[in-house]
């Protein structure tokens, strides 16, 4: 190997470890200013270009979401929820997660306007299967439908489903048995749900608490 093949070889190692090292400080100044509740730093070093090109858009476009989420800062929540959504350069799979995470945690806290904003974006994919679960989620939560469970049984019988958007269905039909008062239904779906989702998910609380709930009013029954 000549001398200038081993210079660049060497030269090539150093800066990939150089970009290694940067993305690690960029990303660790990220999560120490929102554990710090450093909201204004976290916008600044998102917005910092080197440290965009190092983690990319989605990632410091996420960071800033999340500091005006907890910020209370609703304008610029706003602006930057509409930026993300119409957003085309993401990769799919970050932007169905975006969209995916925010979506089911407003539709906890059963809050609409946001709920409508992320649903058009989750339409805007063009997927239909992950358009579909989300879409009933909504009806049922906030149409309190109840002449889903058949329709939502099928699915989970077809397979198509599993992980997240399985645990989203079976907690929706548990919902609808809610409606109707039927609470032996309701608490046997709501097991089911709990199995379906990763033990931190946002749902495993939510489903939590209406099993304790369920399980208390059958003792006293």
């Amino acid at each position: 190997m000549s001398t200038i093949t081993i210079f660049i070889v060497a030269l090539a190692v150093f800066f990939t470890l150089l970009y290694q090292v940067l993305k690690r400080i960029a990303l660790s100044m990220l999560q120490k200013s929102l554990a710090k509740q450093d909201y204004a730093t976290v916008i600044t070093v998102a917005d910092m270009g080197l440290n965009r090109r190092l983690l990319k858009d989605y990632l410091c476009d996420l960071y800033k979401l999340r500091a005006y989420y907890l910020d209370k800062n609703e304008d610029e929540f706003d602006k930057q929820l509409d930026h993300m959504i119409q957003q085309k350069g993401y990769k799919l799979e970050d932007k169905k997660d975006f969209l995916t995470n925010y979506f089911h945690t407003f539709l906890i806290k059963e809050n609409k306007k946001y709920a409508n904003k992320l649903l058009k974006g989750i339409q805007l994919i063009g997927d239909s299967d992950f358009s579909i679960y989300n879409e009933q989620a909504y009806e049922v939560i906030f149409e309190k439908r109840t002449d889903l469970i058949d329709t939502m049984v099928d699915e989970i019988n077809s397979k198509k489903y599993y992980g997240f958007p399985l645990g989203v269905i079976v907690y929706t039909i548990a919902r609808q048995y809610l409606y109707l008062n039927d609470m032996e239904h309701a608490l046997i779906y709501f097991q089911n749900a709990l199995v379906c989702f990763h033990p931190k998910s946002i749902y495993v609380p939510v489903i939590n608490d209406y099993i304790k709930e369920l399980q208390a009013q059958e003792k006293s029954t």
